[in-house]
């Protein structure tokens, strides 16, 4: 029976049950963004056409792990929904679902990457330098996408059944690895051959190799409650997958059209020139490095929502939102505040010509004052509404934003007027507003809780 009751819950409990599951990923987010921002200062010492060329290639993988995102976050709807339920048959039939359809993306995505980047890689640039380089890195780090996906699949699954310390320590031996490799074979250091952006490119291959083999042993060699024979994950039947698919196509589709948006945004600012698009590239870098307190308040908040929905108590999810939200307005005034403050010393470790210096700093100032609006999106759309099974409205409130509002103004701004860098992203926020005009009424009307298992 389902409890629509108040509640009186203790803030101890709440906050225990939140941080439980945030913290890691917050800590594994930061150490991402950390060491992501240190491969793009090894990748700087190159040059700027490095750093494009390596964000350009990276725009593939972009679309790619957004897709891959997707799909595994609308697995993630019913395995928390089903953990909360304690149904772990059904857990373990939606696990080979997802895991199935995720390798079928992936190998599409590699077979693009490694046989045909020229023509991928062409839409962004005519810099022969530039495009040489992205192909370089654009065919080695291809082999890795399916890896990526099986890992995203167990990292989503660990995560709804309150294993979120195991994908964090797989990410920071994953990513320790890539880092010292990148040392080495991009600059030639610790017997390695100088391989530059190749280098970069077998790094974070034998990376995401290293952190597919940990969880992998977690899950299928170690006894763990995941644990399953292949019969077990692929004994779902067609009604199973067409009801997976109902909730999941919604998520894969957003995540899919949010990815391409992006990637029109991009192709838009890397017509503004070299600098321009290295200065996106490197605020894009330094911002996730901000945005992690927000990427695991909303992971968090969609595994909290899904746990209750399946244990049917649905006054705590009502209750549980409306104090994630405070927490996620308070978490965006102060990395607002944090980022401008601290945007100065971090670009002084940048060896950058000083006008791509000056368009970068600008870039972040702007991004300051977005940032709470940005939280609450992210929170609305990834956190409360997938967490409650409400994929369809998020993609509504996605899509219709991104490609109605976003787009056509980033593509006038850059393509037609030809307007600076700093003012074509200015043009972008309007998205974010128009998504939080879309999305807090859906929350306040309660409509995007929904049990679907």
């Amino acid at each position: 029976m389902q409890n629509e009751e108040p509640l009186k819950i203790p803030k101890d409990h709440f906050y225990k049950l939140l941080l439980t599951i945030a913290i890691p990923i917050i800590i594994q987010n930061f150490l991402s963004s950390s060491l992501n921002m240190v491969d793009n200062l090894m990748i700087g010492n190159l040059g700027e056409e490095a750093i494009a060329a390596v964000g350009q290639a990276n725009q593939l993988f972009f679309l790619f792990n957004l897709m891959s995102f997707g799909l595994n976050s609308g697995g993630a709807i019913f395995f928390s929904q089903s953990h909360g339920s304690k149904d772990y048959k059904m857990f373990r039939k939606y696990f080979g679902m997802t895991f199935l359809l995720g390798t079928g993306i992936a190998l599409l995505f590699s077979l693009l990457a490694i046989f045909v980047p020229e023509r991928i890689m062409a839409l962004y640039s005519d810099n022969p330098l530039v495009l040489q380089e992205s192909v370089n890195y654009l065919r080695i780090v291809g082999f890795s996408y399916v890896l990526n996906n099986l890992s995203f699949t167990m990292i989503f699954a660990l995560r709804a059944t309150g294993q979120a310390m195991i994908p964090m320590v797989s990410s920071i031996v994953g990513l320790s690895t890539n880092t010292i490799l990148n040392y080495g074979m991009i600059n030639g250091k610790l017997g390695f051959p100088r391989w530059e952006v190749r280098g970069a490119a077998l790094a974070t291959l034998i990376a995401r190799v290293l952190e597919f083999a940990i969880l992998f042993y977690v899950v299928f060699i170690k006894s763990n409650i995941l644990n399953a024979q292949l019969k077990e994950l692929l004994s779902f039947n067609r009604e199973n997958l067409k009801k997976y698919l109902l909730v999941a196509s919604p998520v894969i589709l957003n995540e899919t059209f949010w990815s391409l948006g992006i990637m029109v945004y991009n192709y838009s600012y890397s017509k503004l020139g070299v600098s321009s698009f290295a200065a996106i590239q490197i605020q894009n870098t330094i911002t996730q490095l901000f945005y992690v307190f927000s990427f695991g308040i909303c992971n968090a908040a969609a595994i909290i929502t899904g746990n209750q929905i399946g244990k049917g108590n649905l006054a705590l999810v009502k209750d549980y939102a409306r104090r994630i939200i405070r927490l996620t307005v308070m978490a965006g005034l102060v990395t607002g505040s944090l980022l401008f403050l601290l945007k100065g010393p971090i670009l002084s470790l940048y060896s950058l010509e000083e006008t791509t210096r000056v368009t970068t700093t600008k870039l972040l100032t702007l991004v300051c004052f977005i940032v709470p609006v940005r939280f609450l999106n992210v929170l609305f759309v990834v956190g409360l509404f997938r967490g409650g099974g409400d994929t369809r409205y998020s993609l509504f409130a996605e899509v219709s934003s991104l490609w109605l509002v976003g787009v056509p103004m980033v593509s006038l701004a850059a393509l037609y007027f030809r307007l600076p860098v700093e003012w074509v992203l200015l043009t972008s926020f309007a998205e974010e507003l128009v998504k939080f005009l879309l999305c807090y009424p859906r929350y306040k009307s309660q409509k995007w809780i929904r049990r679907i298992i």
